[in-house]
């Protein structure tokens, strides 16, 4: 930095401060004789603190002047008064001043005498260099090599006490020469020097041009003496130069000011903290020191420099520059702009990011040239054009507050990026294992969204307002390399928290399809098919019982080798009883023709063999399933579960709203289970096709209800591409082919279906499905009042009245005591499927019901065990090196974004009928805790980690500057991101 940004800015004076104003505060305040009213230059002394009246603006050495010679009570009105004796010393000529040259000329006139006088301001030694003579003790006298000295040591003490020193000189010229008439001028066409003495040494120098010096700047000056300032640093820089060195970051100090002055200040900023290598020599040469010499103190060692401008040149070898800007503490003096310049070149060459600040026109080149360059509010327009910055409170120590936050948003992008990619590992595996395992999907594209647009962004964005970890000024910086997302991010985020994350949601979903009778060992492979949930799910059964809807069981069933029954659907493994196998029905039939624009799956006259190119299971791949013990599966976990539904054994297929498999669209309704059976062929008499299919592929010509297991097992190797169509109507009458599918007793006028697969046609009281009995005789009846008096083979004769909650099927001839419409077989074999409310159709969707409600609170779950994992990989990821417990919890917007996160989670788990249309369920509370085990295990995981980075790699703080150096150990090159 340059020496002038870490001082005070005082300026010079306004015009309008030095006089008084009205109210208006544009109007001047007029004396009895019509003149303004001047304001004292100087006020009273109010507690030893002098107030200055006339307020500041300009140039702060020109201001300092003033206040030196101005009187404390003079007003612009005085004779001594400074604007009074400028006006009396008109200036004549000026030559301004110069980062090369070091002074500044002007000429003025002595009205009163009309004599002209040369006056010289600048550095003290380039001001000494150009008089030969001095004004001591009130006589000119001439200046001899001993007063020179003196001077020059009276300039070093005062610069070494931090002073700023000016050198000032005059010749008062010849009037014969000089005077008004007389045109001054810094060159000509012959002369590359002025035509008037301002104490140039003799030359006889060529330039480029051709011109030589001119003989009349030669003549020497008259020192008049010095002047010595306080510039002093601004009392912030001195802890924001501190800061910079425990962060890591280089201070290097360049400025026009003498070497001895540019040390004071330096000392006392905190640049410079240690012997200087010239002071070093100094002292060798001082004490009569020798290397060897046991007091000898080696320059070579000096961790400080202050290299003057007269040492640097353009032709200095890259072995020069690297040894003076190896030294930790460097300052450069008297340096002009070009050499600023290199400055930052050969900064930037040993690879440093170099920020350059300044104010002045001097420093725009080494500011333009920066990788940052940062101008003063106060400075000149061409060194804010050059800037990428501008500091509007002129404060170094705001430079490094900008450092500090840099770092805090450099962090904090790395800590958002490592929080957001941890869910993309739970988000995938589900899909994997899904494609791998064919398990059930355990996690929707939906709820991915909702984690990833949902839950996760305000989450995310909170990172944006956490605090600075209490080390983040005490790393060294960053390097060039250093990118936001890196291996090692990837590596914590997908490698260990995200894959814990994974585990957390795998075992909440095993968990909760385990509470629903799903145990994980038959979930493999009976996922990837999209059957699960849609089609109805066979299993194999060791032990265990048969349940009815009242949690009685059957104890003549024996599930190893019987079929469920109507009335007791559900398995229950007791004591002993386990699941053995599970898997579907062989869709083994596929036709690839559409079905027509009328198509209505609750019409059997819209049905024809075509099944929208969708496979489809026939009753002998159901019947097939049975003969190899595998039974139709319906936990009784899942019976006494909150989605239980009983309507799930007796579905209507008019009510679309219900149901996940029975709906108008054909996709679905092709892939679920329809509201009728496909059979492959009918009835035969040919011996040679008994107790087996015959035939070509595609060309199935036998029923073949009493086969033999063999013969089955072979057929579902085979894909059928004509098939009959049975959807239990009683216009399927006994000729039919359709009738050893429905098994109805049409000889006697009975309708129940005998085929537990078939759909079933049900009147009630209220004109809606019902349960349906095991046998026909058990079919209970009730008088008018709707009372049980009896059954269907044992009533008397005013029992005849329907019983609320029942299937009255065809032929049971029972009355509705509501419209005594009768349950006639007649009447169901002539009416038109669908046409009227009288018989509804009926199917049993419990088995795939259960398996997507448990499917559908599993992936909930998931959903919810990745949330949870989330907020604890937000909490790991609020630090990056210190614990959690040094940081806190004070990110009132992370707190906030948490629980908007649980508000959301909540809002889609059980916010009803949106739950169910988001593919969520109103989950139990117990399922909210598997993954918290696992969120615990985030979060201990990582401050083990991160305690272990910290004991592992060495750190050592330098007791000057504070800066933490830390050699990175095996863990942090290994776990650290």
């Amino acid at each position: 930095m340059t020496k002038s940004d870490a001082r005070r800015t005082i300026r010079s004076f306004t015009e309008g401060s030095k006089w008084k104003y009205k109210d208006d505060g544009e109007t001047k305040e007029l004396d009895e004789f019509g003149n303004p009213i001047p304001i004292p230059f100087k006020g009273v002394v109010a507690q030893g603190v002098d107030t200055y009246n006339w307020k500041p603006v300009g140039n702060a050495s020109e201001c300092a002047m003033i206040k030196l010679v101005q009187s404390e009570s003079s007003t612009p009105r005085d004779e001594y008064d400074v604007d009074s004796i400028r006006s009396s010393h008109p200036v004549k000529y000026t030559i301004p001043f110069n980062s090369k040259n070091k002074y500044q000329v002007h000429v003025h006139e002595d009205t009163s005498s009309g004599r002209h006088v040369v006056l010289m301001k600048g550095a003290p030694e380039r001001i000494l260099d150009r008089c030969t003579h001095a004004v001591i003790g009130g006589m000119i006298v001439e200046l001899d090599e001993n007063e020179r000295i003196n001077i020059i040591e009276q300039q070093e003490a005062l610069s070494a006490n931090g002073l700023r020193c000016l050198g000032f000189a005059e010749k008062e010229l010849d009037t014969n020469v000089y005077n008004n008439e007389f045109k001054y001028a810094a060159e000509n066409d012959e002369f590359y020097s002025c035509n008037f003495p301002i104490g140039d040494a003799p030359s006889d120098v060529i330039d480029s041009h051709g011109k030589t010096q001119n003989p009349q700047s030669t003549g020497g000056l008259v020192f008049l003496g010095m002047f010595a300032l306080i510039d002093p640093p601004r009392p912030a820089v001195p802890g924001a130069v501190k800061r910079c060195q425990t962060a890591g970051i280089k201070v290097i100090m360049v400025t026009g000011d003498h070497p001895v002055t540019a040390q004071a200040i330096a000392f006392k900023c905190g640049i410079l903290w240690s012997k200087t290598r010239g002071d070093m020599i100094k002292d060798n040469i001082k004490f009569g020191r020798t290397f060897g010499s046991a007091d000898y103190e080696n320059p070579d060692d000096a961790e400080a420099i202050v290299v003057p401008g007269s040492e640097l040149s353009p032709d200095m070898k890259e072995s020069d520059w690297d040894f003076i800007l190896n030294h930790r503490q460097v300052v450069f003096a008297r340096t002009s702009p070009q050499q600023k310049l290199i400055i930052v070149e050969n900064c930037q060459r040993l690879g440093h990011i170099v920020a350059v600040t300044g104010d002045g026109v001097n420093d725009s080149p080494a500011i333009k040239k920066a990788d940052i360059g940062i101008a003063m509010v106060s400075g000149s327009e061409v060194s804010k054009q050059a800037a990428d910055m501008i500091l509007l409170d002129d404060d170094f120590g705001s430079i490094v507050n900008g450092v500090e936050e840099g770092r805090l948003i450099f962090d904090n992008l790395k800590k958002s990026i490592a929080y957001t990619i941890q869910s993309n590992i739970p988000e995938i595996t589900p899909f994997l294992a899904f494609i791998i395992f064919a398990i059930p999907l355990p996690l929707t594209t939906f709820l991915i969204l909702a984690i990833d647009l949902g839950t996760d962004m305000i989450p995310a964005i909170s990172m944006a307002s956490e605090q600075p970890e209490a080390d983040i000024m005490q790393r060294r910086p960053r390097t060039k390399s250093d990118r936001l997302v890196t291996p090692a991010m990837i590596q914590f985020s997908y490698g260990y928290i995200g894959m814990i994350q994974a585990l957390a949601g795998f075992f909440t979903y095993m968990v909760v399809m385990n509470d629903y009778g799903y145990k994980p060992q038959i979930l493999f492979n009976r996922g990837n098919s999209d059957a699960f949930g849609h089609q109805p799910f066979f299993c194999k059964f060791s032990g265990g019982h048969y349940v009815n809807l009242a949690g009685d069981i059957n104890e003549g069933l024996n599930p190893s080798i019987d079929p469920p029954t109507r009335e007791y659907p559900f398995w229950f493994e007791g004591y002993d009883g386990k699941v053995v196998d599970c898997g579907y029905a062989y869709n083994d039939f596929l036709s690839d023709g559409s079905p027509t624009l009328l198509f209505d799956f609750r019409n059997s006259e819209t049905y024809t063999t075509e099944t929208n190119g969708k496979h489809t299971a026939t009753i002998e791949s159901y019947e097939a399933m049975e003969q190899n013990h595998y039974f139709e599966y319906i936990p009784w976990r899942g019976r006494t579960s909150s989605y239980w539904d009983d309507s799930m054994l007796f579905h209507n297929t008019n009510d679309v709203n219900k149901g996940g498999n029975l709906a108008q669209n054909t996709n679905t309704y092709f892939r679920g289970r329809a509201a009728g059976l496909w059979s492959l062929c009918e009835q035969t008499s040919d011996p040679s096709c008994e107790n087996q299919f015959c035939g070509d592929r595609g060309s199935a010509i036998v029923r073949g209800v009493e086969y033999e297991l063999p013969a089955q097992t072979a057929m579902t190797s085979n894909l059928y591409d004509n098939a009959l169509y049975c959807n239990g109507q009683g216009s399927e009458t006994l000729s039919a082919s359709c009738a050893s599918v429905n098994q109805y007793d049409l000889e006697n006028d009975i309708a129940y279906p005998n085929n537990r697969f078939q759909t079933f046609y049900c009147m009630g009281v209220t004109d809606s499905c019902g349960q349906l009995t095991d046998e026909p005789e058990t079919l209970k009846f009730c008088d008018s009042d709707g009372n049980v008096c009896g059954a269907f083979n044992d009533k008397a004769v005013d029992c005849s009245y329907m019983c609320e909650g029942y299937c009255y099927w065809p032929g049971s001839n029972a009355v509705n005591p509501n419209t005594s419409q009768v349950s006639s077989f007649t009447q169901f074999k002539t009416e038109t499927p669908g046409s009227s409310a009288k018989y509804q159709q009926c199917v049993n969707i419990g088995s795939q019901e259960a398996a997507n409600e448990a499917l559908r609170h599993a992936q909930g779950a998931f959903f919810v065990s990745i949330v949870i994992g989330q907020i604890a990989g937000l909490l790991v990821c609020k630090t990056r090196w210190l614990s959690i417990k040094s940081q806190g919890m004070q990110n009132k917007f992370m707190l906030f974004g948490i629980g908007t996160e649980v508000m959301l989670v909540l809002f889609l788990c059980y916010c009803e009928p949106l739950n169910v249309g988001l593919g969520t369920r109103n989950l139990r509370l117990v399922h909210f805790f598997p993954a918290i085990p696992f969120a615990i295990l985030i979060v201990c995981f990582d401050e083990a980690r991160k305690a272990l980075m910290r004991m592992t790699s060495r750190e050592s703080v330098d007791p000057i500057s504070g800066q933490k150096v830390r050699g990175k150990g095996w863990i942090e090159r290994n776990f650290g991101y």
